[in-house]
């Protein structure tokens, strides 16, 4: 009984062990790779037969019960499915066909060293019907469409590709030009909200164009637009390098201000309500850089000449200009206020009419203001025609030309404002 027991529990131990190598070998097997890839090609590893020889690629696994070939030239296997006729009642187990490549279309069976002759099982003739070429071309597309079923990488980027939507075609896009509307508000609201000093004499630049123009001009001499602009004039800061960084932006700002107003009645009208005469005046007296000096005074001419207003230069600002033009040192800008006087003095540079003035009421207007001018008292001019009068006795042969623009403007204030333009005795009448 022992004995029994003892063979019983050894058959018992080895069916264990057998079960479990096989569920090892079965494992490792599992573990395998389904798809072989070699030289860029990837391919099941299980080869798939069909009724018709196909070649076993490298390292693809035989099943077994099939009918093989090798070409010992070539080294190269083919297989298909067991065709009982193609064997000849002969066993196919552990049997090789050769392919003989010296006699096409006969095969040599082998078995052990014997080589027997047998009769042409395959004819290797390259087909010539066209049943052969279709049946070809349904092998080869099956056994590609195998080998893609077996790999998801490619199934997955195959299912993309099928949902990607063909782009629209691309259509150019059309330009819309802006009109000059669109363009003058996007840059004074650039002005408005900008703090970078390029950009902002960029945009100044670029609204010069349009400042000439008379709709713009009037937009430009009040409201929003006269606020955006007298805020870039100024140098807010008080730290010298801001402001000579802003010294563009002041230029610009400045230039605007007197394309816009020159020989621009109604937008002189408007800017002298809102008192920019007084602005322009006090940022000459501060201002110290000689571009943005000779852009302010350009300014304040346009706003002054042909102004219709009579009390647009009073005395206190005659007496500022006469400052101003003693402390600069630069001759531009002292000619340039020299013209001004010149032509504040000249009775035909005086309240010259709108051209709009041309139908009976605004003619009645500008002869109302002519009117009023001549019963205002006038301005005293003293201080510019004494410090002129100077300016031409310290002149030399040299500046003949300034002597000239000099004494002609002492002459128109002197024939405007006898009362007030004192000629020196240095200077006769017969001279002037």
């Amino acid at each position: 009984m022992a004995r029994f027991r003892s063979k019983l529990s050894l058959v018992l131990g080895l069916c264990l062990a057998l079960a479990l190598t096989k569920t090892a070998h079965t494992a490792a097997v599992d573990e395998r790779p389904a798809v072989i890839c070699h030289q860029g090609s990837c391919y099941p590893r299980i080869f798939r037969p069909t009724a018709e020889f196909q070649e076993v690629l490298e390292g693809q696994e035989i099943p077994t019960g099939l009918h093989v070939q090798m070409d010992f030239e070539t080294h190269k296997k083919f297989a298909k499915l067991m065709d009982p006729n193609d064997v000849q009642e002969k066993p196919a187990t552990d049997s090789i066909l050769v392919v003989d490549t010296d006699t096409p279309g006969t095969f040599q069976h082998q078995v052990g060293n014997h080589l027997n002759d047998m009769p042409p099982v395959i004819d290797f003739q390259q087909p010539d019907t066209a049943a052969d070429f279709a049946q070809l071309e349904e092998n080869s597309r099956m056994n590609l469409q195998t080998v893609f079923d077996s790999i998801p990488e490619l199934q997955e980027i195959s299912q993309n590709n099928n949902n990607i939507k063909p782009a629209a075609p691309a259509v150019a896009p059309v330009l819309v030009q802006k009109s000059n509307h669109q363009i003058y508000s996007e840059l004074v609201e650039t002005l408005k909200i900008n703090q970078n000093n390029v950009e902002i004499a960029q945009a100044l630049e670029e609204l010069t164009d349009l400042a000439s123009d008379m709709d713009f001009g009037l937009q430009l001499s009040g409201g929003d637009g006269l606020r955006t602009l007298v805020k870039h004039v100024r140098c807010l800061s008080r730290d010298r390098i801001v402001c000579e960084d802003q010294r563009r932006v002041r230029s610009v700002a400045a230039l605007v201000i007197g394309t816009s107003l020159q020989n621009h009645a109604k937008a002189q009208e408007s800017a002298y309500k809102h008192n920019l005469h007084k602005v322009l005046l006090t940022q000459l007296e501060i201002e110290t850089d000689p571009q943005v000096l000779r852009r302010l005074m350009f300014a304040y001419s346009s706003l002054i000449r042909g102004n219709q207003h009579p009390g647009v230069i009073q005395d206190d600002d005659i007496e500022r200009l006469a400052i101003i033009y003693n402390k600069s040192t630069d001759p531009q800008f002292r000619r340039k206020c020299v013209y001004l006087m010149s032509d504040f003095a000249d009775p035909d540079m005086q309240y010259i009419p709108a051209e709009e003035s041309s139908n009976s009421s605004n003619a009645a207007e500008a002869a109302d203001a002519a009117e009023a001018a001549v019963m205002v008292a006038p301005v005293n001019v003293g201080p510019w025609c004494e410090t002129l009068q100077q300016e031409n006795n310290k002149t030399t042969e040299e500046d003949q030309d300034d002597w000239e623009v000099v004494d002609r403007a002492v002459e128109l204030l002197h024939a405007s404002y006898p009362s007030s333009c004192i000629l020196t005795t240095s200077r006769s009448k017969d001279e002037l």
